[in-house]
């Protein structure tokens, strides 16, 4: 029975179940989490909106055309060879046809076209660090909620074994007091831990199918997760403090996106100071004109023919002085450079503390499973000793109760290991890497 039941405790999916191995939970979550389909979506479009850059290179081509009618009251005074010549018409109808084709080019605007462009890709450059910000988070929380069901399944494994052993504790010591070889007392104290095992167990229970529903969650699924999960085994990757922060800006996302919204802000910059400068536009166009108009001395006046010009607009004032907007412009310019700075100092920082905590979180593991070992040997030997009757109910509860603390200690201690392992490569910018091998496994 003791052997049984440490194979239980350290049991993790039950033989013949359906199993999801890591690699496949962080696929699965790419390929259906809704929160990252969105950041890459923003991606796509982001790379749509570059064909709009050419459209400030090309031409605009209208066609139009019209028919307009009106009814005037006309008074004319004309001068003739005898005198002066009145005419007076009421509701005189005039009418007239339009038609043209018409093309306007820029063919300068303060070089607005290549700035567009630039700032066009740029977005793309943001697009993309925000997607593979949202990415690793995912992978993260994947990580850790995959790694959380392994915890809770090994914990119900535990607490389920310990309570069989209540109970066959409990069932030692009713036969044992029905010859007189054992007290009413041990008895109930028996039955009291029987009933709080199993009141643990229903407990840790509940803890299991929450986990189950979070990691369901982030897969993307509408259900619960209900495959049997395996150990987790994350690639090697080094945890030297100098070298993950060695190239800090060109790995982490955060500090990619302060960098391209730095350049945002100096080509909106270099946008507004374009207000200063001429545009000039080439026309050309092919019209076609009817007017009747009985009120006029010309009764039919029609017009047929293309046309060409060059038109030269050069704001003088438009309600404010020009260097007020670029003045605004770079004081933006200027905090966006200050915010960079401070995104780059909090990210070494992060860096250092995340580093701290995982060297004080692995160190406390490794005294955590040594303690674990102490423990199962103890209890071992304790539980033999109960059953030959040469140690008491209260020593081999004791014992029972210590592996199940240190059980615990260590399967939690493992896990805030492994949860400052992934913050501290994600602080670094090292965690994509680090997930993407093991995808691929």
């Amino acid at each position: 029975m003791f052997k049984a039941w440490l194979l239980g405790c350290v049991a993790v999916a039950s033989a013949g179940a359906a199993e999801l191995t890591l690699s496949q939970a962080m696929r699965e979550a790419l390929e259906n989490n809704p929160g990252y389909q969105a950041s890459r979506n923003d991606t796509r479009f982001a790379e749509k909106t570059l064909d709009t850059a050419i459209a400030g290179y090309l031409p605009t081509v209208t066609a139009s055309g019209g028919i307009n009618r009106s009814w005037l009251d006309s008074h004319q005074e004309r001068a003739t060879a005898t005198g002066t010549s009145v005419t007076d018409l009421k509701g005189a109808q005039s009418t007239s046809r339009t038609a043209g084709v018409n093309m306007n080019w820029t063919l300068f605007q303060g070089f607005s076209g290549p700035l567009a462009q630039r700032r066009l890709h740029l977005q793309v450059d943001q697009a993309k660090a925000y997607e593979g910000q949202s990415r690793e988070s995912l992978l993260r929380n994947t990580v850790l909620a995959y790694a959380d069901l392994v915890r809770q399944i090994r914990l119900h494994a535990a607490l389920d074994t310990l309570a069989n052993i209540s109970y066959e504790r409990v069932s030692i010591l009713k036969r044992s007091l029905a010859v007189g070889a054992a007290s009413k007392s041990d008895w109930l104290s028996a039955q009291v831990d029987l009933n709080a095992d199993q009141a643990a167990l229903l407990r840790q229970k509940s803890s299991l199918q929450a986990a189950r529903i979070l990691l369901g969650q982030i897969l993307g699924r509408s259900k619960a997760v209900s495959e049997d999960v395996d150990s987790v085994g994350l690639a090697k990757a080094p945890m030297d403090l100098d070298a993950l922060i060695l190239g800090l800006p060109d790995h982490r996302p955060e500090l990619r996106i302060a960098e391209t919204n730095l350049a945002l802000s100096e080509v909106v910059a270099k946008q507004k100071a374009t207000g200063w400068l001429p545009k000039l536009d080439a026309l050309a166009g092919y019209n076609y004109s009817l007017t009747n108009s009985p009120a006029n001395v010309v009764l039919q006046s029609r017009t047929l023919g293309p046309s060409v010009g060059l038109q030269l607009n050069f704001n003088l004032f438009t309600g404010e002085f020009p260097w007020h907007a670029y003045n605004r412009a770079h004081i933006a310019v200027t905090s966006a450079e200050l915010r960079q700075r401070d995104v780059l100092s909090a990210a070494q920082a992060e860096v250092m503390q995340n580093h701290a905590v995982f060297t004080a979180a692995d160190s406390a593991f490794a005294l955590e499973s040594q303690g674990l070992g102490y423990a199962q040997e103890n209890l071992g030997l304790t539980f033999g000793r109960w059953k030959s009757g040469s140690l008491s109910y209260v020593d081999a509860r004791h014992a029972q109760e210590q592996y199940l603390d240190a059980f615990t200690r260590s399967e939690n201690t493992a896990f805030e290991a492994m949860r400052a392992r992934l913050d501290l490569l994600r602080s670094a910018g090292r965690l994509e890497s680090l997930l993407d091998s093991t995808i691929s496994r």
